[in-house]
């Protein structure tokens, strides 16, 4: 995906067709512009991870186990389309520059980073955070380290062989403060 290989301004319509096997005139048929063909891009790669985000809730059991299996379906996405923190970051770009124009991409962010709203509220209600976290902020926090954390370690540990070890190292990382605080509620 070129968008994915490429800065967004470097990618033009000839080199899309070229990469897909067909004209330029043949994509004008189906999008208006480069800049329509991106939005679609993102959304269909946004409307995957809410299709497996809704299975994974959709299971039920711990937030914890639903997190480790969410954790583990980034990973897939990530090692299916390399490049794609590249293009997770051009589109957080363009979404904050020109909200409006891409009111569609941050609608479907919205519904993203309600799943983790809802692991977060979750963590609380288990006593695994403090009653006192702010839901809203700290779930925004765990999409933001899921998506952007990994995927900018992954453009420099960007072989396929270290995507199960970033995946997991993540996964470690934010159980720290998990086990910390229940060590501290074992020894009071």
């Amino acid at each position: 995906m070129l968008f994915a290989k490429y800065n967004y301004s470097e990618v033009n319509i000839r080199m899309i067709a070229r990469e897909a096997g067909i004209t330029s005139a043949a994509i004008y048929n189906h999008y208006e512009s480069k800049d329509e063909l991106f939005k679609q891009t993102v959304l269909r790669m946004m409307n995957n991870t809410r299709s497996m985000l809704s299975q994974v809730m959709g299971e039920g059991g711990h937030w914890k186990e639903r997190f480790e299996k969410i954790l583990f379906g980034l990973g897939e996405d990530l090692k299916s389309s390399p490049g794609i923190q590249i293009l997770s970051s051009t589109t957080q770009i363009k979404m904050a520059r020109d909200p409006e124009k891409y009111e569609a991409m941050r609608e479907a962010r919205t519904e993203i980073g309600q799943v983790f709203r809802t692991l977060v509220q979750e963590a609380v209600d288990s006593g695994d955070l403090p009653e006192s976290t702010r839901v809203e902020i700290a779930g925004d926090l765990l999409m933001a380290f899921c998506f952007n954390a990994i995927g900018a370690v992954t453009l420099h540990w960007n072989s396929q062989d270290y995507m199960d070890s970033i995946v997991e190292s993540f996964k470690n990382f934010t159980q720290l403060g998990l086990a910390e605080k229940r060590d501290r509620k074992s020894v009071s």
